[in-house]
């Protein structure tokens, strides 16, 4: 039986014909706009991992900017210092944070919770800096990596639109397909019932390792292309702004939903950088915006959004019918 497509849908699949044409329909011509898209593509991967944490698994973490840095160092030294491909150090620094994210914090999760857990991957990403500056030799110490080769010799900004484009979609279809899959499921079920899902067989300590290496993963790989993308990479990605932003990508869009994340991304990177003509103002009028949209809906934009779908039905439903 065939069904008709919701809303939703059809906005979803516009929108992404839009993203997807938009270089041929006069971007190609604009290179900020190109940088901003580029720029929303990576933190929504970003924001969609950390949610995956703390929407999905309900694991309070605050970490999640140090998984971002430890692969774009990570692939940004092995391309830069021994010449090898993005394409092959890429994979390598989301293996090596997906690593030391699973060693250095998802052991020691499992015999913690709630904010205790937040206090352990905010120290984690706290002491980066200090690693990163004691080791300067290798990382460049406060002065960052630079000129880190492209994904291509030659690449211009159309390309690493489309580049960073597809790691988006593959990303967000592989985060999809685990949320709506038994480990998804395993996920929501020790979040909201941690007792009640350990008595029906889901392991605890095994989903929770899995959850921290799938999120701290890909969230490398979005390292990877940040640097490769922008050409340098320094400490001052893991400083206070960057780190509230991201949270407030999850926030603003909705905790626990797929497409949240998502949409706050899209508002806080364009709107953070339309609000530069602001100046000093700048992240007043940001927060202001932030704090009176989750005054008022607590659950997010998708909580707006799910209201007003139910108003418009609510409306359409007291139409009288025609006599």
């Amino acid at each position: 039986m065939k069904r008709n497509l919701s809303w939703r849908e059809v906005a979803l699949v516009l929108l992404g014909l839009g993203v997807v044409l938009y270089p041929f329909l006069g971007g190609r011509n604009n290179p900020y706009m190109l940088h901003l898209f580029t720029l929303f593509f990576i933190w929504a991967i970003v924001a969609s991992n950390w949610n995956l944490l703390m929407g999905y698994a309900g694991i309070s973490s605050l970490g999640n900017i140090g998984f971002l840095a430890i692969g774009g160092y990570v692939s940004g030294i092995l391309s830069k210092t021994f010449g090898l491909s993005p394409w092959v150090t890429i994979p390598i620094g989301g293996a090596t944070a997906s690593v030391a994210v699973t060693l250095l914090l998802g052991l020691p999760a499992l015999r913690l919770k709630g904010i205790y857990i937040a206090l352990l991957t905010l120290i984690f990403a706290d002491s980066l800096p200090s690693v990163l500056t004691q080791t300067r030799g290798v990382t460049g110490g406060a002065m960052g990596l630079h000129d880190i080769p492209p994904f291509f010799p030659g690449a211009q900004k159309i390309h690493t639109y489309y580049l960073c484009l597809a790691a988006f979609l593959l990303i967000e279809f592989i985060l999809y397909r685990v949320v709506r899959s038994r480990t998804g499921l395993a996920f929501v079920a020790l979040r909201d019932a941690e007792a009640f899902a350990t008595s029906l067989g889901v392991s605890f300590y095994r989903e929770r390792l899995k959850v921290f290496a799938l999120s701290s993963f890909l969230t490398g790989i979005a390292g990877g292309f940040y640097v490769h993308t922008l050409g340098d990479i320094s400490p001052t990605t893991l400083g206070i702004e960057p780190f509230l932003l991201a949270i407030a990508m999850i926030e603003l869009g909705g905790v626990g939903t797929f497409f949240g994340p998502i949409l706050g991304s899209a508002i806080i990177v364009f709107g953070n950088e339309f609000l530069r003509v602001a100046d000093i103002l700048r992240l007043t009028l940001l927060g202001a915006i932030i704090c009176t949209i989750i005054l008022f809906f607590p659950g997010g934009l998708m909580q707006l959004l799910d209201r007003a779908e139910a108003w418009v039905r609510g409306r359409m439903r007291r139409r009288p019918e025609p006599a």
